[in-house]
Parts: structure tokens; sequence; C-alpha cells
């Protein structure tokens, strides 16, 4: 736990990240979130923060593989719906070192989503305790332009820790 003086610390990185978001200085925002976690390692909002930030900048904090160049290429194996059919596939959007993205309809509320697949091959239960976190403090973030809000987390397939999977509400117009 940090003590008083830290966590003023802390809060004080987290304002100003949340000033740069409103700037859309994601370099800033980055920088930010990481100085929180250098302080608390396991801070949900530090940990959101970082996540939207290196998406927005294109990065990934846990791989050093690039964003595939081409998003309409489809991935070899393209699954035509994700729970049970709720989620149909639309299209392929793209991929990048921690997720495999689709532009799907949620037919339950008949709306467009970014449907987002986690890879978490080679994950063990600690990383996949950090990306529910992760979704779960993006999800408390609330509804703002510039942040992809998270509506949903589950297994793929059903058995824990298999194949977490994201869904997020989609800008595309």
């Amino acid at each position: 736990m940090a003590t008083e003086r830290l966590q003023r610390r802390i809060e004080q990185f987290l304002d100003e990240a949340e000033e740069a978001v409103a700037k859309l200085d994601w370099a800033l925002v980055r920088d930010r979130a990481r100085a929180v976690l250098a302080l608390d390692k396991e801070n949900p909002d530090g940990l959101a923060l970082l996540d939207v930030a290196e998406t927005e900048l294109g990065e990934s904090s846990s791989s050093t593989q690039p964003p595939s160049p081409s998003p309409s290429a489809p991935p070899s194996e393209q699954p035509t719906s994700f729970a049970n059919g709720r989620y149909e596939v639309k299209r392929f959007l793209g991929e990048g070192g921690k997720k495999k993205v689709y532009l799907a309809q949620d037919t339950l509320l008949d709306r467009e989503v970014a449907f987002a697949l986690i890879k978490t091959e080679g994950l063990d239960e600690v990383s996949r305790t950090r990306i529910t976190r992760e979704a779960q403090a993006m999800g408390r973030l609330g509804s703002h332009p510039h942040i992809v809000t998270v509506f949903d987390l589950g297994d793929l397939d059903g058995s824990f820790g298999s194949r977490p999977a994201m869904t997020f509400l989609s800008k595309h117009s």
C-alpha cells in the first residue's frame, strides 16, 4: 500500500494524464501512466491509461510485434461470430501484438461494435488477471470521445482463462 505522500503523487500523475487525454497528447498520457505504475504497479487507472495511450500511439506493452500493415487483409481463419452468435462478424479490422479486432454486429442490442479478441497463448494466470483488471479499469473510465468504452468481457469458448475476449463500442460510421 502506498504512503499518503506517494498516493498524493500518484493522484497528481493521474490528474496530469487526464488533462493530457483531453488534449489528445497520448505520449504524455503514456508517460504519466508509466509514472503511476512505477509507484503502484497494480494501479487500475494507470494500467487502463497506459493501455489506451499505447493503443493510440500504435504501441504494445506486452509484445514487440508491430501492428499488421493491412487491416483489410483477413486473418487465416476468420470467425463468423462470437459469444454463441451474439456478435456477428462483418469484417476483420486489424491485428497488433495483443489482439485481433473485428467489426461486428451486436445482434442483441442492434449496434455495431469493435470486437477485440485478446491473444492469450503463453500467458500465465497473472497476465490473464491483468487483462481482466485492465478491462475493468477501462470500463470504469466511463464515456469519453477519445477512450474506447468496454462493454463486455468473457472467454471465447467458455472455459476460464482459455481465450478471453473484450468487446468495445465501435466508432465506425
